[in-house]
């Protein structure tokens, strides 16, 4: 059997099969997030009693729920909730951590201690533990998604970042700008922020799919988006209890979990190829 070959491209780079699936499933998800009546004629919130826990048919593709809600629908229209929530908290986390990460390693000295003790003291509870109290504390909603799972996230870009940044800024063409009189702003954010761009580009798209395993897991725990409005976790939690009555039902929402964060894993390692320099060929 012949092994298959990547496509390759006309600057001699070559897109995997992998790359291909990834962005086809994104593009579903981000094609039902903004216009989900586009894949689905239902009401995710439409009960019908008569058909509750059905099998997939020709009406109901992959079936419905213990209200006689169609799963398609539901999943369509959890999906502006999963990546609103994903994409939300990591680029607020971005927007956090990053500044802080910058700061901590150009200026260095009492600056760097305090910003990086107070992300130890971030890292000094565990992630899920944080934001089930965070949670517990405020009223769920993706509002509080959002900012729960960035507080949880940003010491993460502040410590990525800041690595960098010690070892970019000892580099020949910053200390040939410092001769020239350039100035620690300009510097900061001219020079050292850019060459940083690509593993900052990266991380975001990992933690996004944290954030989507994340918002899933609160939801799953009842901590997430209330019911009745569809989310990927909460369906889990609910298919749980009929498990015996209606495989499909668990099976659904724990698919599009799997296929969103596998498919963005996967872009995210192609990202890390295409944007590092050293791998280029």
């Amino acid at each position: 059997m012949k092994k298959m070959k990547p496509v390759r491209l006309a600057a001699g780079r070559h897109v995997r099969f992998t790359t291909v699936f990834a962005v086809f499933i994104l593009a579903v998800v981000l094609l039902a997030a903004f216009f989900p009546s586009l894949l689905t004629g239902y009401d995710p919130l439409e009960i019908d009693m008569k058909n509750k826990l059905a099998g997939p048919t020709a009406d109901h593709w992959l079936g419905t729920d213990e209200y006689g809600r169609d799963l398609w629908c539901r999943i369509v229209y959890g999906a502006r909730t999963s990546m609103a929530v994903g994409f939300g908290s990591a680029l607020l986390a971005m927007l956090i951590g990053v500044p802080l990460g910058l700061v901590a390693g150009f200026y260095g000295g009492v600056l760097d201690s305090v910003i990086m003790r107070m992300m130890d003291a971030f890292y000094s509870f565990p992630s899920i533990m944080l934001a089930l109290l965070l949670m517990t504390i405020f009223e769920p909603s993706a509002t509080t998604l959002i900012l729960t799972i960035a507080i949880v996230s940003f010491p993460a870009y502040g410590r990525i970042v800041r690595s960098s940044v010690l070892s970019i800024k000892e580099r020949e063409f910053i200390e040939a700008a410092r001769a020239f009189g350039a100035r620690p702003g300009y510097l900061l954010f001219r020079a050292v922020l850019p060459n940083c761009a690509s593993g900052i580009i990266v991380q975001f798209s990992l933690f996004t799919a944290s954030a989507i395993l994340v918002e899933a897991s609160l939801s799953f725990l009842g901590l997430g988006i209330r019911p009745p409005a569809p989310a990927w976790g909460s369906m889990l939690s609910y298919a749980k209890q009929y498990i015996d009555r209606s495989t499909t039902y668990i099976l659904v929402p724990a698919a599009a979990i799997f296929l969103v964060v596998l498919a963005i894993n996967l872009l995210g390692d192609e990202l890390r190829e295409w944007l590092d320099p050293t791998r280029q060929k």
